[in-house]
């Protein structure tokens, strides 16, 4: 039977896939949780989307027979995957080129020192995250992330943004399919072709129906 093995993305719970897994082709479904892959890291291992790809494609014996979904940070290291692999990805807002990414910070020194500080998991910034979120149809799924931000362990947060902005080596094998939305406030649609859904950055919950249905069109 099919494995759908399936990659939140920055920040996110694997319930973020709560709405789409119910109408995924028939097959065996894993929602992996990145924050025990970080649990389980080697701390002496640098932290890239290669060096994460390798660890869950070997912790969860990923082979050419699987396929795997990912969001956003969760394509990226899908897509790395892949590369290693040889397995069928398809990528939700997510990127190959990293230049796609709306970041107003990049700088890792930086970004250590902000989450350092305390301020992203500061429950006035949580507060303040909810009241700003504008997308009506995935507010609420939105909302319990943010408030499971507050109970991350600040090391997970950081590798994160590791995970995301540390160079790895160039992508030979691209992903089998690409959704994304053209409004997508965080990454720009990719310059390949792509499945064009109404939506943002969360069109898997914005409008799910439509991302099945291009899974399933895809793999049919």
């Amino acid at each position: 039977m099919r494995r759908f093995i399936l990659i939140h993305g920055n920040l996110n719970v694997p319930a973020t896939f709560d709405a789409l897994v119910p109408l995924l082709p028939t097959g065996q479904v894993r929602c992996i949780d990145l924050a025990d892959t970080f649990n389980a890291w080697d701390v002496t291992m640098p932290v890239t989307a290669r060096t994460v790809a390798e660890h869950v494609a070997r912790t969860y014996q990923i082979g050419t027979s699987d396929v795997l979904i990912g969001h956003s940070m969760g394509g990226w290291l899908a897509a790395n995957i892949k590369a290693l692999t040889g397995a069928q990805t398809i990528q939700i807002s997510s990127w190959t080129n990293p230049g796609k990414i709306k970041a107003p910070i990049r700088n890792l020194s930086l970004i250590r020192r902000i989450v350092s500080s305390g301020i992203v998991q500061h429950w006035l910034t949580i507060q303040v995250a909810k009241r700003l979120y504008p997308f009506r149809r995935s507010r609420a799924r939105v909302h319990a992330t943010l408030d499971r931000i507050q109970a991350f362990n600040p090391a997970y947060i950081y590798w994160q943004y590791e995970l995301i902005f540390r160079n790895v080596p160039t992508l030979t094998t691209l992903p089998d399919l690409r959704i994304h939305a053209r409004r997508d406030p965080v990454i720009s649609p990719p310059d390949e072709p792509f499945v064009d859904v109404p939506g943002f950055h969360m069109p898997h919950v914005d409008n799910v129906v439509a991302v099945a249905r291009a899974i399933r069109t895809f793999l049919h």
